[in-house]
């Protein structure tokens, strides 16, 4: 098995960004790397930007895709296979300090991320600040790593069935305008408590979460398909390409020809 250390992955590291208690490599993948089991020196995050690949644990296969976040604990045993060639990764390699710098716990470190409903947004955030990469940046992308661990005090609260009710109805019929009353009917819960309560446990409103959702579906159109942009934002469900370049820099920090070209 392959130990690597930090900064150290199987690809092509094309840059770094050392900020004290984590680090940031952007990683690009052209041919056959090793496939053999390895691990991380400490707790890291990617987001896939490009190709992809299927990536082995202990105990499943995840079928990795452009925009997809990945997770690892400290030293999690993993491999990678038959990836697409050219990838690109964003990885954020986080050492123990800061998490008790900021108060937070390691404990729940995969969980308290993926509770995120913004984590994709605040790391394409991130990049775009690696991009610019002036004066302010520092401070933006430690304000967007903080975001990702936001909800962490909510996850030992107490999740109604109907949340993750409203995940599925919300997730397969994304490409829709679902109101409010449709949703009450559907999951047979008032209105009002759907409303009310709605974004302690999304962290944002209903109309934030679906727009959150078709902004995710065209990432993918956008890397794994040639369909133009006035196509993409009719297939994710926005009004017309003004609408949907707005909604999506809005929550990536790209337009969405900005980020195709990434």
């Amino acid at each position: 098995m392959i130990q690597l250390k930090t900064k150290e992955f199987l690809g092509k590291t094309t840059k770094q960004f050392s900020f004290g208690d984590y680090d940031i490599s952007m990683v690009n993948y052209h041919k056959p790397v090793s496939e053999d089991w390895h691990s991380h020196e400490k707790y890291h995050l990617s987001l896939v930007l490009q190709g992809g690949n299927l990536e082995s644990r202990k105990k499943e296969d995840l079928q990795i895709l452009p925009g997809s976040i990945v997770l690892y604990d400290k030293e999690e045993v993993h491999r990678n296979r038959y990836t697409a060639f050219p990838s690109k990764n964003l990885n954020i390699e986080i050492d123990d300090p800061f998490f008790t710098n900021n108060s937070l716990s390691t404990t729940d470190f995969r969980t308290s991320v993926l509770k995120n409903t913004e984590v994709q947004f605040q790391l394409l955030k991130i990049y775009k600040e690696l991009l610019l990469n002036d004066v302010s940046s520092s401070s933006s992308i430690h304000t967007s790593l903080l975001t990702l661990f936001s909800v962490y005090d909510k996850i030992s609260d107490y999740t109604p069935q109907w949340v993750s009710k409203i995940r599925e109805v919300l997730l397969d019929r994304w490409d829709e305008f679902i109101t409010l009353e449709e949703l009450s009917l559907e999951l047979n819960i008032h209105p009002v408590t759907i409303s009310r309560y709605f974004s302690r446990h999304f962290n944002c409103t209903l109309g934030e979460y679906m727009r959150r959702i078709k902004v995710e579906k065209a990432v993918l159109f956008l890397k794994q398909t040639n369909k133009p942009l006035t196509e993409i934002a009719f297939l994710c469900g926005f009004s017309d390409q003004s609408h949907f370049t707005k909604v999506f820099k809005r929550n990536t920090g790209f337009k969405p020809k900005e980020f195709k070209s990434i």
